[in-house]
């Protein structure tokens, strides 16, 4: 379960740099990470500046160029130590690689090697493409394009200074925008109006706000690049099983509270042999080319980390009802794993896994 293993050699430095960090210092004191904006940033700067957001880039871009199984335990470790940080972590990451698709673009050019370096933080917002009809639309103009409309989710407020949006064409291709990441009015009358912190159950640390976007004027040098329309079916396929990280690490962070617990000895016999068997599971499939039933894995790995949670929070008792106990967080986060990234295939296997179980054995 070890990144380190997986790693090219030219990362190994940077990878044990970020284990030490993470097990050091955010271990101690993820719960008020979870709850403090000022703690959660700089620790996420501090990532930053270790290096972290170079591992996926290729080497020819500067990067470090890790390969998937590498990123996947990475990912893994992050949320199995602070949910609040993997999540703000995977926003930054999730940008970057937009940007990565469009090098050519004036975005690139202007910012990309400080976007690896951890200089310039940016969020993204994108998950309303999954909505029809799309909360927010984008209209070829003289100047570059008008965006209309909303986007009801976009965290990272007061941790980033600007994100990227993306809003269809009237040709149906996904046209990427950087904004800034402030209430702001152009010249021109556009008008981006961010609503105050919403206030979530899970992460609320990270800041997750609503945008209203009015005739907002993306010029040429703001365009990060334009997709294909199938750009978001694309993404989540590829996305299925990268994304069961995170729940096998809020259940493995579950996995250690029991094993501390002398009364749940079998509980953790229990939850440990589901984790191991799913986690030789996912990573048999790391390699492969997204078959569908990725999303039976995915759901799988969100399931454990809810029953794990819950075990936890069983033999933990009444205690753990407190919002910055450790047991709490960990329950929260699982939540949080369970709707995100929901496209129809995995709400259909969350669904199946709910009434049957297939994943759990």
């Amino acid at each position: 379960m070890d990144a380190l293993a997986f790693a090219d050699p030219s990362a190994q430095s940077t990878l044990k740099d970020i284990q030490t960090y993470l097990k050091t210092v955010v271990a101690t004191s993820a719960n008020r990470i979870d709850q403090q904006k000022s703690l959660l940033s700089e620790s996420l700067q501090a990532l930053g500046n270790l290096g972290i957001f170079r591992l996926g880039v290729p080497k020819a871009m500067g990067g470090l160029g890790c390969d998937r199984r590498t990123l996947w335990h990475l990912n893994l470790q992050l949320a199995q130590t602070s949910g609040a940080l993997a999540f703000l972590v995977a926003q930054h990451q999730s940008a970057l690689g937009m940007i990565l698709e469009h090098t050519e673009g004036n975005v690139a050019q202007a910012y990309l090697a400080d976007l690896m370096q951890g200089q310039v933080l940016i969020g993204v917002s994108f998950s309303h493409l999954r909505h029809n009809p799309v909360d927010l639309q984008a209209q070829p103009t003289s100047g570059g394009y008008l965006l209309r409309g909303t986007l009801p989710w976009l965290s990272g407020f007061q941790h980033m200074t600007m994100f990227v949006a993306a809003a269809p064409l009237p040709d149906r291709r996904i046209l990427f925008a950087l904004m800034p990441f402030i209430n702001a009015q152009q010249a021109t009358g556009g008008i981006l109006h961010l609503s105050l912190p919403l206030p979530l159950a899970a992460v609320p640390s990270t800041q997750t706000v609503q945008a209203e976007v009015v005739n907002w004027l993306v010029p040429p040098e703001d365009v990060v690049g334009v997709s294909e329309a199938d750009w978001i079916t694309a993404r989540d396929r590829q996305q299925l099983l990268r994304g069961s990280a995170a729940p096998m690490g809020c259940a493995h962070a579950s996995l250690q509270i029991l094993a501390a617990i002398p009364e749940a000895k079998d509980l953790y016999h229990y939850f440990r042999d589901r984790w191991q068997q799913l986690y030789a599971r996912i990573q048999g499939e790391l390699d492969d080319v997204n078959p569908p039933y990725h999303a039976q894995l995915r759901a799988a790995a969100i399931h454990l980390a809810v029953q794990a949670a819950q075990a936890a929070l069983i033999t933990t008792g009444g205690s753990a009802l407190v919002l910055n106990h450790t047991v709490q967080r960990l329950y929260r986060e699982a939540m949080l794993y369970t709707v995100s990234g929901l496209n129809a295939p995995l709400r259909h296997a969350l669904i199946e896994e709910l009434r049957f179980g297939r994943g759990s054995h």
